[in-house]
């Protein structure tokens, strides 16, 4: 099966990838938060998109400590991966739209040094977890890229 076609299948609506934008780009981790950004999504396109995030492995859901009734919501490391695919979008409208709103300094450093951006936002945002550390590359290793076609 195409790989474009399968990972639209998880995350292709407008929805799922505003969520994930909001947990990535603006910290939201509530429902609430959810319900005040900008888009105004309705209460129950939320929860099923909420679900099926979760259902595919892109967020989890934990009790909230301060209030056992609420959940926090973060992303998985499969979640953190879509942070190249957030930044090209946003790349693009900024580049074929005139009504981007995107705060100016971060629209900059996204197309001065977008591999630098990329990984930034996936290690805050990758889950922290016990994980043996790489070996550190050998200096003047080319860095990876990343290439779909």
């Amino acid at each position: 099966m195409c790989p474009i076609n399968l990972t639209l299948e998880k995350v292709g609506d407008s929805w799922s990838m505003l969520i994930i934008r909001d947990l990535m780009l603006r910290g939201h981790t509530g429902y609430q938060a959810f319900l005040r950004s900008e888009e105004k999504i309705a209460t129950n396109i939320l929860a099923d998109r909420l679900s099926r995030l979760e259902l595919n492995g892109l967020i989890v859901k934990k009790p909230d400590p301060a209030d056992a009734r609420k959940f926090i919501y973060s992303l998985t490391e499969k979640g953190a991966d879509l942070a190249p695919l957030l930044v090209e979008l946003a790349l693009y409208s900024m580049k074929h739209e005139r009504r981007t709103d995107m705060p100016k300094e971060v629209a900059a450093e996204m197309q001065r040094n977008k591999p630098i951006f990329v990984s930034r936002l996936i290690r805050a945002n990758a889950p922290k977890s016990p994980v043996k550390r790489r070996k550190p590359e050998p200096r003047g290793a080319a860095e990876e890229t990343l290439s779909l076609f």
